[in-house]
Protein backbone atom coordinates (compact mmCIF):
# COMPACT_ATOMS: atom_id res chain seq x y z
CA UNK A 1 0.00 0.00 0.00
CA UNK A 2 1.07 3.14 -0.73
CA UNK A 3 2.14 6.31 1.37
CA UNK A 4 -0.52 8.60 2.20
CA UNK A 5 -0.36 12.18 1.72
CA UNK A 6 -0.38 14.53 5.05
CA UNK A 7 -3.84 15.63 3.87
CA UNK A 8 -4.96 12.74 2.10
CA UNK A 9 -8.63 11.88 3.72
CA UNK A 10 -9.07 7.86 3.54
CA UNK A 11 -12.11 5.64 2.90
CA UNK A 12 -13.17 4.83 6.63
CA UNK A 13 -12.84 8.59 7.08
CA UNK A 14 -15.01 9.86 4.27
CA UNK A 15 -17.79 7.89 5.52
CA UNK A 16 -17.40 9.02 8.74
CA UNK A 17 -17.69 12.79 7.65
CA UNK A 18 -20.73 11.76 5.39
CA UNK A 19 -22.75 10.49 8.11
CA UNK A 20 -22.27 13.17 9.75
CA UNK A 21 -22.78 13.78 13.91
CA UNK A 22 -24.96 11.59 14.23
CA UNK A 23 -26.60 11.37 18.20
CA UNK A 24 -26.44 8.61 19.82
CA UNK A 25 -29.17 9.08 22.96
CA UNK A 26 -32.86 9.33 20.99
CA UNK A 27 -34.36 12.25 22.42
CA UNK A 28 -37.77 11.18 25.09
CA UNK A 29 -40.63 12.71 23.53
CA UNK A 30 -41.78 14.01 27.36
CA UNK A 31 -38.74 15.71 28.06
CA UNK A 32 -38.18 17.51 25.02
CA UNK A 33 -38.75 20.98 23.75
CA UNK A 34 -41.37 22.07 22.09
CA UNK A 35 -40.06 24.38 19.20
CA UNK A 36 -41.39 27.96 19.17
CA UNK A 37 -43.86 28.56 16.50
CA UNK A 38 -45.76 25.12 18.11
CA UNK A 39 -46.03 25.98 21.10
CA UNK A 40 -49.65 27.73 21.12
CA UNK A 41 -50.99 24.62 19.22
CA UNK A 42 -49.61 22.47 22.06
CA UNK A 43 -51.17 24.60 24.35
CA UNK A 44 -54.26 25.08 22.99
CA UNK A 45 -54.57 21.04 22.47
CA UNK A 46 -53.20 20.48 26.39
CA UNK A 47 -55.98 22.95 27.23
CA UNK A 48 -58.77 20.77 25.54
CA UNK A 49 -57.33 17.69 26.63
CA UNK A 50 -56.98 18.86 30.46
CA UNK A 51 -53.92 18.20 30.53
CA UNK A 52 -52.89 21.36 32.24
Amino acid sequence: MAAQPKNKITRAERGKRRRGNTPTITKDAKIAMVPRHKQTLVNTISKTVGLK
